[in-house]
């Protein structure tokens, strides 16, 4: 057993011993690696921060004022006030108390003075008023998407309405494309109109659209305003 171990040893010995060759190559490797490691430390030691130099920056504001024509330098110190100025004049381009908009003439610009309307819902209420022809009433703007009833509440006030305004479809001349986009007409119920118009001619009458089967008095009370039998 022990003639055994004798070689075995004698083996382990040599494959885990270090040719000097080798302990130097170990030791270069493990100085390079501490030196990478070092290297941000000793930059920031010989490269230390410099503190902003506010007065260069002021001395080159100075000289680029002069070259716009503006000698004073502090103008420039101005631009928040100038900034606040801009937002106040924005504010202040939104209905005063007692103000109204007309909402069948209004663009969509007017219509964002309206305190509670913005962009896009001036962009929302000016399409629907094309498809509609124009509102009879405020309360249609409770048709626009978006505007619920509080949000109603909080426009109603600013707003009025002309109904003389609106501009009616010739119902004895419209195409189907055209009635389609009507917002109060169904497909199938605009299909029906037009075909019926094309087997029986003309309507004179809001009563003549009665016999139409698809269309009861409900929908011809909301739709008549808005039809032009000439």
């Amino acid at each position: 057993m022990a003639d055994f171990a004798k070689p075995m040893k004698s083996h382990l010995k040599n494959y885990l011993s270090v040719t000097k060759s080798q302990w130097n190559g170990l030791v270069v490797f493990l100085l390079l690696i501490l030196l990478i490691l070092a290297a941000p430390y000793i930059y920031q030691y010989y490269n230390p921060p410099k503190a902003a130099n506010f007065k260069d920056f002021e001395n080159d504001v100075a000289l680029l004022t002069k070259a716009m024509g503006n000698t004073d330098a502090g103008a420039v110190k101005t631009y928040p006030a100038k900034f606040n100025a801009g937002s106040t004049a924005y504010t202040s381009n939104k209905l005063a108390a007692g103000q109204t908009i007309e909402i069948n003439t209004a663009d969509s610009a007017a219509l964002t003075r309206i305190h509670g309307i913005g962009p896009a819902f001036a962009q929302r209420i000016v399409e629907y008023r094309k498809r509609l022809g124009g509102f009879l009433n405020k309360e249609q703007l409770k048709e626009v998407y978006g505007i619920d009833d509080e949000k109603y509440a909080g426009i109603a006030g600013q707003v009025t309405v002309n109904a003389k305004r609106i501009s009616q479809i010739k119902i004895n001349e419209v195409d189907f494309m055209e009635l389609r986009r009507f917002p109060y007409l169904t497909y199938k119920q605009s299909n029906a109109i037009i075909q019926y118009r094309l087997q029986h001619g003309h309507y004179n009458a809001i009563t003549d659209m009665q016999n139409i089967a698809i269309l009861d008095d409900i929908i011809l009370r909301k739709i008549e305003p808005y039809i032009n039998f000439k």
